[in-house]
C-alpha cells in the first residue's frame, strides 16, 4: 500500500508538471514589421568618360498591403512600384521586371539573390525618430558627363534647405523628409534625391534640359565641423 501511494503521488507530480508545460506558450519571434524599415543597397557604375565608377545608391521603401517602392538614384524617374512578401526569413520582391530575394536573420541582410548588376553594401535599416538632415554640409559634387568636379554647400533644417557654391548657402528651398532619411526636391529644371545615412549625405543632382558638366552631379558629403 505504501509503494502504492508513493507511485500514485509520482504520477500525480508528473501529470502536473506536464499540464503545466502544455499550457506554457513559446514566445514567437517578432515578425519585423517592414514598413518601419528601408533597404538600400549601391551599384556601382562607370561612367561614360574616364571608366570612373559611381557607386549609385538604391532605396526600397515598405508600404501597408504588400506594396513597394524602389527609388534608384541613377535615373530621373518615378520610382518602380512593385510587390512584397515576407515569409519567415525570406523576403522577396516583385517588380514587372525583376524579382529579388533576401535573407533576413536577426535584423540585418545576410544574402540576396536575383539581381543582374552588381550590387554592394546592402542594409536593412529601421528608420529614425528624428530628421536627420538638419546641419550644414559641404564637398565637391562629381559630373557624370565629365571628369570634372564642382563645390557644393548645403543647409538643412527642419522643413527647408539651402544650396550654393561658395559661402554658407541660404534656407530658399522646402524639404519634405521621407521618414526622416530621404528627400526629393524638383524646384524649376533641378530635381535633387537626398539620402542621409551612416552620417553621409549623398546628393544626386539632375539638371533637365542639359547636356554639359552639371547636367547629372553626383557626391557625397560629411557635416561640417
Amino acid at each position: 500500500m505504501k509503494n502504492l501511494k508513493i507511485y500514485l503521488s509520482m504520477m500525480l507530480l508528473l501529470i502536473v508538471v506536464s499540464c503545466k508545460k502544455n499550457d506554457e506558450v513559446n514566445p514567437e519571434e517578432t515578425k519585423i514589421d517592414l514598413t518601419e524599415h528601408f533597404i538600400t543597397w549601391e551599384a556601382p557604375t562607370k561612367t561614360y568618360t574616364g571608366n570612373r565608377i559611381f557607386n549609385w545608391p538604391v532605396l526600397v521603401l515598405f508600404e501597408n498591403e504588400g506594396k513597394v517602392k524602389m527609388y534608384s538614384f541613377a535615373s530621373n524617374t518615378t520610382p518602380t512600384q512593385g510587390s512584397y512578401t515576407l515569409t519567415d526569413d525570406q523576403l522577396t520582391i516583385t517588380t514587372s521586371d525583376q524579382i529579388l530575394g533576401f535573407t533576413i536573420k536577426d535584423g540585418s541582410i545576410i544574402d540576396n539573390k536575383g539581381f543582374t548588376y552588381e550590387i554592394q553594401n546592402v542594409k536593412l535599416r529601421e528608420f529614425p525618430s528624428t530628421n536627420q538632415f538638419t546641419g550644414n554640409y559641404s564637398g565637391m559634387l562629381n559630373s557624370y558627363m565629365v571628369n570634372t568636379a564642382f563645390p557644393f554647400s548645403y543647409s538643412f533644417n527642419q522643413t527647408q534647405f539651402g544650396e550654393g557654391y561658395n559661402g554658407q548657402p541660404q534656407l530658399d528651398y522646402v524639404l519634405n523628409p521621407i521618414n526622416n532619411v530621404f528627400a526629393i526636391s524638383s524646384i524649376n529644371s533641378v530635381v535633387r534625391y537626398f539620402l542621409m545615412v551612416d552620417g553621409k549625405l549623398t546628393i544626386v543632382r539632375f539638371k533637365s534640359g542639359s547636356t554639359n558638366a552639371e547636367s547629372l552631379l553626383y557626391g557625397t558629403l560629411f557635416k561640417d565641423q
